[in-house]
């Protein structure tokens, strides 16, 4: 398992698999491609294309695939609560849409 920091990208080939973890909350912002997200403590899978996000919470087991195409995700520091809209999905994670 990789421990995430901020400011750490990702490249995943079509297919790859890997099991990530933080210590601290960030944003994982899909840059391209296509990716399933699974978060230990939250009961729903999670789509994720080019744009979007997801808040990470600290010390949860996440893990990502990327889907039929390459992948790149990076891993953000948070933004300030007043910077982005958020809506609650599960305990673990909020979709987050970045400016």
């Amino acid at each position: 398992m990789k421990n995430i920091v901020a400011n750490d990208s990702l490249v995943l080939q079509p297919g790859q698999l890997i099991s990530v973890t933080s210590d601290a909350a960030q944003l994982m912002r899909i840059d391209c491609g296509r990716v399933w997200v699974t978060i230990e403590g939250d009961p729903m899978d999670h789509w994720l294309f080019g744009g979007d996000s997801l808040l990470l919470v600290p010390a949860r087991h996440v893990v990502i695939e990327a889907d039929k195409m390459f992948s790149r995700i990076d891993f953000l520091p948070l933004p300030p609560s007043g910077e982005r809209q958020a809506t609650q999905a599960g305990t673990a994670v909020e979709h987050a849409l970045s400016a």
